[in-house]
């Protein structure tokens, strides 16, 4: 699990895979048109690939 500064879990973990270069933004595009999304730094929504790989991974989304 991730730790943060104060010392407490956040129930997250890294998990690191080899892909093409190209991948991660396109898992990112494929993320925000389903609605996972987190807020930039800018104030813009970005696609949050680990969200969506939780709800396929949890079975609220399926891959066709």
């Amino acid at each position: 699990m991730t730790i943060r500064n104060d010392g407490t879990a956040t129930g997250r973990r890294v998990f690191a895979v080899r892909v093409a270069v190209e991948t991660p933004e396109k898992l990112a595009a494929i993320a925000l048109e389903r609605g996972f999304y987190f807020i930039g730094a800018g104030g813009e929504r970005q696609g949050a690939a680990g969200q969506l790989m939780d709800a396929i991974a949890n079975g609220k989304l399926q891959v066709r």
